[in-house]
């Protein structure tokens, strides 16, 4: 059993873990005491993810292995974490075989920082030794601000403007504790892991390889494509071939199992030894999601020590309960904000800061980047700024391959357990003194690098599929307008972007982004010629269930009954029948046949038809494809603005289809060709989520808004007034935490 479908972004991550929202890397706890308490229920459920033609739903086809939620302080990290959560980790297949991972995860218990039975001083003395030491320097550092503010009776934010030697005191205090802050920052990072999802993920992975490349992609046209929701339960068949070979097509079918943790380990290896070694044509009618058995964890819930309040070190309390209030809270948060923003902006003066800071965030950037995803508008050769971003994916830095940990002694037995999702809070949310500001316009968009990528990476894997399926629709080469120029195979263009493909996933697995470039380069002439137009043409993309076409309100029906014997295998005829189609409601494509886009080496758009031949001519009431040979091809330009395809003298226009139009339509024929970024529903919500939390806040935020000004160091904390953000690889439990 391979240990897992990909690399658990949160592995090693426990209760206490730290996190450091800029490079998205966790580290080891920090917490040494028992402070949590464990919620032992159980939950299970079952999905599809992969790559398959004629099935749609959010996990399939995506290339990546997406995450919900996001974690930053600032609208940047806030961003930039959405855009890693599903671009990070890329897995596509990149031949012409379909392999499906069919997965089940199971929730065995949720582990909680038990806060309302904690102090501040509880807290710290909880932690590790260095850490300890590093929040009482900054809360030692705060109390002397405060303290030296009351007896000079200066305040502080007037202070921050005057140059008077009580005025320049009080300043040099606040840096020292500005400096103290970072000092902590810089070693245990700007968050905290409050609570942890405890389970394990396991299943199976199918693939299914024509033993006849001619068999490949045959049955485009007439194929029943699904679109499903991630949890529903599809026969193989339909996964392959839209269930038009009935279960008789020639396919070598081979079938693996893989796992997180080991809690599931027994019930996956009965799901995988009900399918290994069985031919396609015995599981054309399986339903693999329902041959799973019962996936719930059968030991319970991780085993933690009961919950026991630290020993607290006098002098700790002593300093904590010298916070009486929180009155100059928000003054030292903006201070902090401020020495961080003069670092880059050392002209600024205060009152200018405090100007800027209450004005409404700017989201512009960041809808410019939405509207770009949305419309597939992503330039991917814009190599520019190619070192200006980093790795952009949470992964788990120097964590002990163990996943038990000691709390005071006492062990914490996860063993065979694997994080499924991580509640995360900033040290400011912990600790007031640890006040700080958050920036929250959006300058520029940090990680858009690795959304370029992903986007050339989707690009290729649609461009090799779409030339395996010319070839196997009889469109064997194109033939160079120089004739100095060899003539190009589709099958091999469609083995050069497949290879591509890989090299990209490659790149974006070990960040290295300048391989991409080389990459691209070092495509021959043909290749790269289609990738430019492609490129240039950008919302060929969308062209998710291939391209519908209109003319005089007509669209392409049945197959007509082909009388010349001569062309045979070379011609087929379809008529034309009446489409209202009006722009939006591709819903009127269901049954027709559509077709799709084929790019030559030379620049031109043909239109060709996943059965058989390109468009080579239409009249009042039939259309028809060709085979190369003699007949000259109908050449399509393009037009950006209405994103369309269209060939003025027939009075043609062809229009990118969604995955959309195929919702809750009980017969959907044909097949997908274009899985983009731009269909990811769970990103394009992120995005929308992070602009209206944005836009309802000011350019800076403070976290003195998360605290009571009564709040004192002898209180208990409140657990729903902590706040929180979440990170998983399941979507969020909103009960845990109100």
């Amino acid at each position: 059993m391979e240990k897992s479908e990909t690399n658990n972004p949160l592995y090693g991550v426990t209760i206490g873990s730290i996190i450091y929202s800029q490079s998205g890397k966790f580290a080891p706890s920090v917490i040494r005491a028992p402070i949590s308490r464990m919620i032992a229920q159980q939950h299970s459920e079952k999905y599809m993810s992969g790559e398959s033609s004629y099935l749609y739903s959010e996990r399939m086809n995506q290339g990546t292995f997406g995450m919900s939620g996001a974690y930053g302080a600032s609208g940047m990290s806030l961003l930039k974490s959405s855009l890693s959560a599903y671009v990070g980790e890329s897995k596509a297949a990149t031949d012409r075989s379909v392999v499906v991972n069919y997965s089940a995860i199971a929730i065995g218990g949720i582990e909680y920082v038990n806060f309302e039975d904690l102090t501040a001083s509880d807290l710290i003395a909880s932690l590790n030794g260095a850490c300890q030491e590093g929040a009482q320097a900054v809360l030692t550092a705060y109390n002397n601000v405060i303290k030296y503010a009351a007896e000079s009776k200066r305040d502080i934010r007037k202070a921050l403007k005057e140059t008077d030697a009580e005025s320049l005191q009080l300043k040099e205090l606040v840096n020292i504790w500005v400096e103290a802050s970072e000092d902590f920052a810089h070693d245990f990072g700007d968050g905290l892991v409050v609570g942890v999802i405890w389970g394990g993920l396991g299943g199976v992975t199918m693939k299914m390889t024509s033993q006849s490349e001619s068999e490949s992609w045959q049955y485009g046209g007439s194929a029943d494509f699904s679109y499903a929701n991630a949890f529903a339960a599809v026969a193989v068949q339909a996964t392959y071939d839209g269930g038009q070979s009935h279960g008789k097509a020639k396919v070598n079918v081979t079938s693996r199992s893989f796992s997180w943790g080991t809690v599931l380990d027994e019930q996956v290896k009965q799901w995988l030894d009900s399918l290994e070694n069985k031919s396609f044509s015995e599981l054309a009618d399986v339903s693999v999601i329902e041959k799973a058995p019962k996936m719930e964890i059968s030991r319970g819930a991780p085993t933690i020590p009961e919950f026991h309040k630290p020993e607290v070190d006098e002098r700790i309390e002593k300093e904590v309960e010298k916070i009486e209030n929180l009155d100059d809270l928000k003054e030292m948060a903006e201070a902090s904000a401020y020495k961080k923003t003069l670092k880059t902006n050392p002209k600024l003066s205060f009152d200018e800061f405090i100007n800027n800071a209450e004005q409404p965030a700017n989201t512009d950037k960041l809808k410019n980047l939405q509207e770009k995803i949305k419309a597939n508008d992503i330039d991917t050769l814009n190599f520019t700024n190619k070192n200006k971003t980093k790795k952009a994916h949470f992964t788990a830095s120097n964590l002990s391959e163990s996943q038990g940990n000691v709390h005071a002694g006492h062990e914490v037995n996860t063993e065979g357990y694997v994080p499924l999702g991580a509640w995360i809070s900033h040290w400011s949310a912990l600790f007031p003194w640890m006040a700080q500001g958050y920036y929250n316009s959006i300058d520029g968009i940090e990680g858009e690098e690795i959304i370029r990528l992903r986007v050339m990476l989707q690009d290729y894997l649609t461009l090799s599929r779409m030339y395996y399926i010319a070839h196997n629709a009889g469109i064997a080469e194109f033939k160079r307008k120089d004739p100095a120029q060899v003539n190009v195979s589709t099958l091999s263009l469609g083995d050069a972007f497949a290879h591509a493909a890989a090299e990209v996933q490659k790149a974006i697995e070990f960040s290295d982004f300048g391989k991409v470039e080389q990459g691209y380069k070092d495509l021959n002439e043909a290749t790269k010629n289609i990738y430019k137009l492609w490129n240039e043409v950008s919302f060929l993309r969308s062209c998710e269930l291939g391209l519908g076409l209109i003319k005089d309100k007509k669209t392409i029906g049945p197959a007509l009954k082909n009388t010349d014997q001569k062309s045979l295998g070379t011609r087929q005829a379809y008529s034309l029948v009446a489409c209202d189609f009006e722009g939006k409601n591709y819903t009127v494509f269901s049954r027709a046949y559509k077709v799709l886009p084929l790019l030559t080496p030379d620049g031109d758009i043909l239109a060709f038809g996943p059965e058989q031949g390109a468009l080579s001519s239409i009249y009042d009431n039939e259309i028809v494809f060709t085979k190369p040979g003699r007949t000259k091809y109908l050449v399509f330009s393009y037009d950006k603005s209405a994103r369309e395809l269209f060939h003025q003298d027939h009075q043609i226009k062809l229009y990118p289809i969604p995955f959309s139009a195929a919702e809750n339509v009980s017969a959907w024929k044909g097949m997908s060709l274009s899985t983009n970024l731009g269909s990811i529903k769970g990103l394009n919500l992120a995005l929308t989520s992070l602009n209206d939390q944005l836009e309802k806040l000011q350019a800076w935020s403070f976290s003195s808004m998360n605290w009571s000004k009564q709040w004192n160091g002898k209180k208990l904390y409140r657990q729903h007034r902590i706040k929180k953000q979440y990170l998983g690889i399941i979507d969020e439990i909103k009960n845990i935490f109100a």
